[in-house]
């Protein structure tokens, strides 16, 4: 469909479908960017094995090839419904809860269904289609849920910036440090608007799928209930078992020859607070520039943000200065279109350098050592696990010191932390309550089992 066509797209003989189908629950797969079609790939799939009502419905936000159609056809998943939302963030929350909402209202009104949605982690749509259903007395199921920044407080940066500046830097006794848990604080607001969107959800969710036993522990101390949680692991690991065999037959090296037998650097570069804050962008740009001087091979892949920062920054001419000094070390291309695509050129890398969540634990599955461009991260468990180091956007010279540790660590390569067959655990444990409950929403006499000691008499 045409993107800038401003109403909700429904393919033809969706409602059809939906009135001929005699099951009770529409499982509802919500997808919107990238990740969440990676992530929520492995369910869509799962429940249609099952022979489940199905129902997947895209909002919209990433729209292009690259960022959406390409995994689509990868994975095999045919949208039912497109809200195709547009604007600010602001006009994209609303028009979730909006289009959404009427049709869980249609769903559950007109057809009797009881819907059933899967939202993922901290995104956009997970924080509104989760409203849409909550405001309407449905719950959500929340797949990897409770994700938390972990940031190293204060005084841990405070004495990492003087000891550098100092000359007193070491390598492995800072990868260490970082896996000292009491170093931690919780509250950040970064990554941005995510560390809101993931909060905001909790709320209104009935089914916990957590994708590591450290939420578990975060979400207990927020005060949710327990019985609605379950450590499952993350269902990207489904999702790369999948690729890793599609990887085998990649064309990454015909798209970049340059890195071919070569162990390069996977350098990608999107986060709202590190593009739109100039002194970020630029200390990050200098750090990859620094690297290419020490002789690393590094492949860049832009993203709209870092091509806006580039150009916002007036470091184009300096970019393309970079690209022509360093033809056989300096690879620079559009996001790959499909998942196996990057799963093989992270498999490959020396090292990834990142500031993408999703691309944290995607590093550690396939045994990369993975280097976060940011202040914190809300995948915490991989650098209290040690396959992953943070490189605070501060110093350019510090960021490049830290990724040339990082560059075929074999200390930081570790084994799958995220499990295996974790589509299968939620789904499983979505039909069990759904079995014992009827539904996911519940009001406290229900969820307290309650109801027997009613008298109003």
């Amino acid at each position: 469909m045409n993107h800038t066509e401003k109403q909700v797209h429904i393919r033809k003989n969706f409602w059809e479908d939906i009135e001929r189908s005699g099951k009770r629950y529409v499982h509802i797969i919500m997808i919107a960017t990238k990740p969440d079609i990676i992530k929520q790939a492995p369910l869509y799939l799962e429940l249609k094995k099952r022979g489940e009502l199905v129902v997947l419905i895209h909002t919209g936000q990433h729209y292009d090839y690259n960022l959406s159609h390409g995994v689509l056809g990868e994975f095999g998943m045919d949208v039912d419904i497109n809200l195709n939302i547009y604007g600010k963030l602001h006009q994209k929350y609303s028009l979730i809860i909006e289009r959404l909402g009427n049709i869980l209202i249609e769903l559950s009104e007109d057809y009797k269904k009881i819907p059933v949605p899967y939202v993922h982690g901290d995104t956009l749509t997970a924080t509104t289609a989760d409203k849409a259903a909550f405001l309407n007395k449905f719950s959500v199921v929340h797949v990897e849920a409770g994700i938390r920044t972990f940031t190293p407080k204060r005084e841990f940066f405070e004495k990492l910036f003087t000891d550098y500046e100092a000359g007193k830097f070491e390598w492995k006794k800072y990868y260490k440090s970082l896996q000292e848990q009491d170093i931690y604080e919780l509250g950040s607001i970064e990554p941005y608007p995510e560390q809101f969107d993931t909060r905001w959800v909790e709320p209104s969710a009935w089914y916990f799928a957590l994708p590591h036993e450290l939420y578990e522990k975060t979400l207990r101390r927020e005060w949710f209930p327990r019985e609605n949680m379950e450590v499952v692991g993350n269902t990207v690991s489904d999702a790369i078992a999948f690729s890793l065999e599609k990887a085998k037959n990649s064309k990454i090296y015909e798209y970049y020859p340059q890195l071919k037998g070569k162990k390069y650097i996977f350098v990608t570069i999107h986060r709202r607070e590190n593009c739109e804050k100039k002194e970020r962008f630029l200390t990050i740009f200098y750090a990859i520039k620094k690297l290419l001087e020490r002789g690393v091979v590094v492949c860049m892949l832009w993203f709209y943000a870092s091509e806006f920062a580039t150009d916002n920054f007036w470091l184009r001419e300096e970019l393309d200065e970079l690209l022509k000094k360093y033809p056989e070390s300096f690879a620079y291309g559009k996001p790959l279109a499909h998942h196996h695509e990057a799963i093989h050129m992270i498999q490959d890398a020396g090292a990834l350098v990142t500031d993408s969540g999703s691309m944290q634990e995607e590093a550690n599955i396939v045994g990369t050592p993975c280097v976060t461009v940011r202040f914190g991260s809300d995948r915490s468990e991989t650098i209290l696990e040690g396959c992953n180091v943070l490189a605070p956007p501060i110093n350019s010279e510090l960021i490049a010191d830290i990724v040339e540790g990082a560059i075929s660590n074999k200390d930081m390569v570790k084994k799958n932390i995220y499990g295996k067959d974790v589509s299968q655990k939620i789904v499983n444990g979505v039909l069990a309550r759904l079995h014992t409950q009827g539904k996911l929403f519940q009001y406290d006499d229900e969820r307290l089992w309650l109801e027997k000691y009613f008298n109003w008499k």
